[in-house]
């Protein structure tokens, strides 16, 4: 019983046994995404998990977590996040999905071909480039300094690019 639990995509560890009475438990662990994997004109799309492998969609479930797609709308595979390089881009995707904040701001995240991310937002009609994902709590902490200061002052609609990629700048256009 305990293999055939473990078999199912959504569960990530379960166990089963009886206590001194005789009656059977389970307990199990379930497999949470934290993005889904979006492939524009196919019906491929999948979930991610926080370690990076790909869990199948539900009929019956929507998860609200951030879609992430290719710039130019190639496929993505989760594989991509198995390696040394896409582990990088799996710690941006558990940054946003570990902060209420950030999980709700953001829209959706790009992933272009020379592997700079850039997403959009919920709030605000910025685009925001983000670069290589590194750093990514500074990076972060920059476009937080934005948000409180920038558009009280001057508006959502003054710019329409953020860029928070360089060391110690934010570059608005």
């Amino acid at each position: 019983m305990e293999a055939r639990l473990k078999a199912h995509s959504f569960v990530k560890d379960a166990q089963v046994y009886r206590d001194l009475s005789g009656n059977l438990h389970a307990d199990v662990r379930q497999n949470r995404p934290i993005a889904r994997l979006v492939h524009p004109n196919t019906r491929l799309d999948s979930y991610l998990d926080a370690d990076g492998h790909k869990l199948p969609l539900s009929s019956l479930f929507t998860a609200r977590v951030v879609p992430v797609s290719r710039q130019n709308g190639a496929p993505l595979a989760a594989s991509f996040f198995q390696d040394s390089t896409g582990q990088r881009y799996l710690e941006l995707l558990r940054y946003i999905d570990e902060k209420p904040f950030w999980r709700a701001q953001i829209a959706e995240v790009f992933i272009a071909t020379n592997g700079k991310v850039s997403f959009t937002q919920q709030v605000g009609d910025q685009r925001v480039e983000f670069g290589f994902p590194e750093n990514i709590s500074e990076k972060f902490a920059k476009l937080m300094v934005f948000y409180r200061q920038i558009p009280p002052a001057l508006g959502w609609d003054t710019y329409h690019r953020v860029n928070v990629e360089f060391k110690d700048q934010i570059i608005c256009e």
